[in-house]
């Protein structure tokens, strides 16, 4: 429940990017290992522990690709979402990290936060429905999101999120 509702939230934030093709194209990757959002985290065990489940996506534009993570006993999960300049098409990279900011902002009376360690721009928002964290940053000319969300007691989602940002922060 609470991955769909993470989903749902990006997928509502991107609703008002204008750049959607209503889901035309998306669907499951059965190839993890050659996902772009997949790759950007190059140990989800760290995060998730063993036999986490993982799911990737292509599309929809805007969406380049999206990796969803779910610890076995389900308490963790998160996604990472990634927007490159190539499915972005007319949206600039300042404006899908505006959107997004902008929707995130409106869903939560929590202020938002910088993440001074993920460059300028890089916004976290907390408090979100389904007691999520969301994160949107920069890499190059990408776009980045991800959300944590758990109900375990070790790790919170804010943690899950900076974990997933910093990962892929750091990958190649």
């Amino acid at each position: 429940m609470r991955k769909s509702v993470g989903v749902a939230l990006i997928a509502f934030a991107l609703s008002g990017c204008g750049g959607g093709d209503g889901g035309a194209g998306a669907g499951p990757d059965p190839e993890v290992a050659n996902n772009p959002a997949c790759m950007l985290v190059a140990d989800p065990a760290d995060i998730f522990g063993e036999n986490a489940d993982i799911v990737g996506y292509e599309g929809p534009a805007p969406i380049a690709a999206s990796c969803g993570f779910t610890s076995a006993d389900g308490t963790r999960s998160g996604d990472v979402v990634l927007f490159t300049t190539q499915t972005m098409g007319a949206i600039s990279r300042d404006g899908q990290v505006a959107a997004l900011v902008e929707s995130w902002d409106a869903a939560t009376e929590t202020p938002l936060e910088l993440v001074a360690e993920l460059g300028e721009g890089a916004q976290l928002a907390k408090d979100l429905p389904g007691y999520q964290t969301q994160i949107v940053f920069t890499k190059g000319d990408d776009v980045i999101a991800v959300l944590g969300s758990s109900g375990d007691a070790v790790m919170s989602g804010e943690q899950i999120a900076r974990a997933l940002a910093a990962a892929a922060n750091a990958a190649p």
